[in-house]
C-alpha cells in the first residue's frame, strides 16, 4: 500500500465498519438498513482501494466482495451478538424491577 489513495479508502473502510457496529448496537437506524449500507459501502472501498494499488478490475471486484464482505459478516455478526445481549439484560432487569 505505497498509494496514498490506498490508504485513503482503507480509513474509509474503517470508519464504515465502525459505523456500522455502532449503528447497530446503538440503534442509530433500522438494522437492516444500517447493515445493508455497512456491507455496500466496505465492498465499495475495498474495491477501491484494490484499483488505486494498480490491480487489474476483475481482482478488485473479486477483493472487495470477498474482503469487504467477510469483513462486514463478521463485524455484524459481532455487532449484533452484543446487541442481543443488551436487550435481553435489559428485558430482565425490567422484569425484575416490576415485581
Amino acid at each position: 500500500m505505497s498509494n496514498p489513495a490506498s490508504f485513503i479508502f482503507y480509513g474509509i473502510f474503517a470508519l464504515i465498519l465502525v459505523g456500522m457496529y455502532l449503528g447497530i448496537r446503538r440503534g442509530w437506524g433500522q438494522p437492516g438498513f444500517v447493515a445493508a449500507a455497512g456491507i455496500v459501502g466496505s465492498v465499495i472501498s475495498m474495491l477501491l482501494m484494490s484499483i488505486a494499488q494498480g490491480n487489474a478490475v476483475l481482482h478488485a471486484v473479486v477483493v472487495g466482495l470477498v474482503v469487504g464482505g467477510l469483513f462486514s459478516g463478521v463485524t455484524l455478526a459481532i455487532a449484533w451478538y452484543f446487541h442481543t445481549r443488551d436487550t435481553q439484560a435489559r428485558a430482565i432487569q425490567t422484569g425484575e424491577n416490576s415485581q
